[in-house]
């Protein structure tokens, strides 16, 4: 662990000499801990954020890099950056460079641990860091809803995780689940999520084109594209901003 810490720590110095340490502050970073309940969809929708022109990196707790396929992860989104246990260190320069963090598979121990202050690991002492300085936080509780695959009958159990979700949200963030997880939004960041159609692409835009489209995104088309009534009705109910090259 001294040696990782001691590598981690000279490849921060070199990046900062270099200067390919970021500094806009408009990233996003996705928290992992240990449970892989329901994760395809949503590494689906946090992969569709790439190429909606946002910075994406990701972190791994050490429980995570233990239970879940943490290098299959990697490959499947190509991340900006990977923090991990021993970047606890480096918090400050992670808070400079993220406005956003997502939780999609929070455990009952991270949930613990933050609802109670007992920031001791990386991944609670990261979502802390971000609900204290005000940032945006989303946080899926499905694995806290259903430890080992199923909801649990024991009402004090029971109520003990409601208890502590409600602490969470009390703090600012903000809950999503698989349904709900693509309604993650980021304009109020100043972080501009994009949706593109070239020219080649489409001169006429359908109600079907709409529905494919993340809700709140901006539609940027080229002039002259034909935009049918219903396809504005269904921007409209979607918050989509249509924007003309």
């Amino acid at each position: 662990m001294k040696t990782k810490i001691t590598s981690r720590v000279l490849e921060d110095i070199t990046r900062r000499l270099q200067g390919a340490r970021s500094s806009d502050g408009n990233g996003v970073i996705v928290v992992f801990n240990g449970s892989n309940i329901k994760l395809d969809k949503k590494l689906e929708y946090i992969r569709s954020l790439k190429g909606r022109e946002i910075k994406i990196s990701l972190a791994f707790s050490f429980m995570a890099e233990q239970i879940i396929d943490s290098k299959g992860i990697i490959d499947y989104i190509n991340p900006h950056k990977v923090y991990k246990e021993e970047d606890i260190f480096i918090l400050q320069d992670i808070l400079k460079e993220y406005s956003v963090l997502i939780g999609p598979n929070i455990t009952i121990n991270t949930l613990s641990k933050v609802s109670l202050g007992m920031i001791d690991s990386f991944v609670p002492n990261l979502i802390w860091t971000f609900l204290y300085k005000g940032k945006k936080v989303y946080l899926d509780f499905t694995s806290v809803k259903q430890y080992l695959g199923e909801e649990t009958k024991n009402t004090e159990i029971s109520n003990l995780i409601a208890s502590h979700i409600k602490t969470l949200k009390n703090m600012g963030a903000i809950e999503i689940d698989e349904v709900n997880f693509n309604q993650v939004f980021f304009k109020e960041e100043g972080i501009s999520i994009k949706e593109n159609i070239s020219e080649s692409d489409k001169k006429v835009i359908t109600e079907n084109d709409i529905l494919s489209i993340s809700p709140g995104s901006n539609l940027m088309l080229p002039r002259g594209t034909i935009i049918t009534p219903l396809a504005k009705d269904r921007a409209k109910e979607k918050n989509i901003s249509i924007q003309f090259k």
